[in-house]
């Protein structure tokens, strides 16, 4: 792919993710998960990390609460700061997948990855709200980006510096910090940087990797200890989305059947009794009631986990009140995802022989298996989506070059 092209992509990339967002932009707050932007403020103006000034929490992981608040720090508290930075994540990560797709596959299949990841509608759509997918997504790109060009290769006679596996370790560590259902899926990472290149000081590399990872996670854990009294490696919320997924089926959630399941506000419900207790108090009581209908019906879990797994690739999204057409949103659906998946199978199929396809299925893999366990809307496969889409480039690099070959073979 030239420059230009390179340039004129970038440029299309922006233009759409800063269109979009000024045109569902309310001119006052980010749309999306709105806890994010307070805990931001709060954060800044009172130095606590918290929805209420003087009562901590840990809800959220801290990685795009801090995200927002150094972007605010600079701006004078402008949304459009995140909506801009977001453009820009998006866009690199555009880029970034360009290049993975042309060091796993060829030059064709990277200027095919660039052009679905620019125009893919979820990057779009995410880059103008305060979700965490579009944060994700970019450190998702990168860590694989660091590691497959340079990180396997740290140490030994001919090798390059270990600063790219150091960089990488430190992007997977922020991806922690930032969603915690992603933490299986780094040490997966670990391990492709470790030993996806198949060369000696496999173990040094390891811990070169897992160093910056374990440093960001454990000041958030120590903080928790401190804080919330609390081991919570990820966030509070744990037990409660485990009780969810055991009690309430994922189509129910949102919906009336939602409220008759769980009990009406107000209603003395086993939920309502754990949801009123302090904080970690309640993630443990909600993880322990968990663990004991876990027990009971073992055989629902399991089936449950497998329709999540499953589910969480599902073309349309489900029924619910969306603001935009929901005609729109099944036709883009079906144009996007309905070419990349079948695609990205394909890629996975006639590409695993190469070295790096394998991991990048393993992460994507473990992701799906992580969020199976509890709850996945499809929102949840956006982050794992850079290395989707290089699956994808590889299959239709492969068809292009079968269907080539039987153009000349006719001729």
């Amino acid at each position: 792919m030239s420059r230009k092209e390179l340039l004129l992509g970038l440029a299309v990339a922006l233009a759409l993710r800063l269109g979009f967002s000024a045109s569902v932009f309310d001119g006052k707050r980010l749309g999306g998960s709105n806890e994010f932007e307070t805990l931001a403020v709060n954060l800044l103006d009172h130095g606590v990390y918290g929805y209420e000034p003087s009562v901590p929490t840990a809800q959220r992981e801290p990685g795009y609460t801090l995200f927002i608040a150094g972007l605010y720090a600079v701006s004078g508290r402008s949304p459009w700061a995140v909506i801009l930075a977001q453009a820009v994540l998006s866009a690199a990560t555009a880029w970034m997948i360009c290049l993975l797709a042309v060091l796993v596959f060829d030059a064709w299949a990277g200027r095919f990855a660039f052009w679905t990841a620019v125009l893919y509608p979820y990057f779009i759509y995410y880059s103008a709200y305060s979700f965490r997918e579009t944060l994700l997504s970019f450190l998702v790109a990168a860590v694989f980006l660091l590691v497959i060009r340079h990180g396997a290769r740290a140490f030994g006679a001919d090798a390059e510096r270990p600063t790219a596996c150091l960089a990488a370790g430190g992007l997977a560590g922020w991806m922690c910090l930032t969603n915690g259902a992603l933490n299986p899926a780094v040490a997966t990472a670990a391990a492709a940087a470790a030993f996806g290149s198949g060369r000696p000081w496999r173990w040094k590399r390891a811990l070169v990797f897992a160093a910056p990872v374990a440093a960001l996670v454990g000041i958030w854990v120590v903080r928790n200890l401190v804080v919330m009294r609390s081991f919570i490696p990820a966030s509070s919320l744990v037990g409660i989305q485990m009780y969810w997924a055991l009690k309430v089926p994922y189509e129910a959630l949102g919906t009336e059947e939602q409220n008759r399941i769980l009990g009406r506000p107000g209603e003395d419900t086993e939920f309502h009794r754990l949801s009123g207790l302090p904080e970690a108090r309640s993630n443990e009581a909600f993880q322990s009631a968990a663990k004991r209908l876990l027990a009971e019906r073992p055989g629902r879990f399991l089936a449950g986990c497998a329709g999540r797994f499953f589910g969480i690739w599902r073309l349309m999204p489900r029924d619910r009140a969306y603001t935009h057409n929901t005609a729109l949103v099944r036709v883009l659906a079906l144009l996007s995802d309905g070419c990349i998946l079948p695609l990205a199978l394909l890629g996975l199929y006639l590409g695993r022989s190469r070295p790096w396809v394998p991991w990048m299925a393993a992460f994507v893999f473990v992701v799906a298996l992580t969020y199976s366990v509890s709850h996945a809307p499809i929102r949840y496969r956006v982050p794992v989506m850079p290395l989707v889409m290089v699956l994808a480039a590889g299959g239709a690099s492969r068809v292009k070059a079968r269907l080539l070959k039987q153009d000349k073979s006719e001729s």
